[in-house]
């Protein structure tokens, strides 16, 4: 008895992990949620799961964003807010409150 509940609990582990990523055009956060192992927004606001790296991983302006390379405009900050996002140029500034 102390085998099968072993390896029930094994075919669930593998089946959550496996669960856990996403298909193509998914909602994701990351490259680690995807079976592609690309996340992005293609230019638009919402970060999916891409297919490949034809499709472009930047963001479009006002989305939320933790660093430059993840906006079309290279340009990631607050804009005195406390909300990361893509901003639109260099005239909006990147300091959060």
């Amino acid at each position: 008895m102390d085998m099968a509940p072993e390896e029930t609990t094994s075919e669930a582990e593998v089946g959550s992990v496996q669960s856990q990523l996403q298909p193509n055009w998914a909602s994701c956060s990351g490259d680690m949620d995807c079976d592609s192992n690309r996340c992005g927004c293609n230019g638009g606001t919402t970060r999916v799961c891409l297919p490949s790296s034809a499709y472009p991983k930047p963001c479009a302006n006002w989305t939320a964003c933790s660093n430059d390379s993840h906006c079309t405009s290279n340009w990631c900050g607050c804009n005195g807010g406390q909300v990361m996002v893509c901003l639109p140029n260099t005239h909006y500034p990147k300091y959060c409150t």
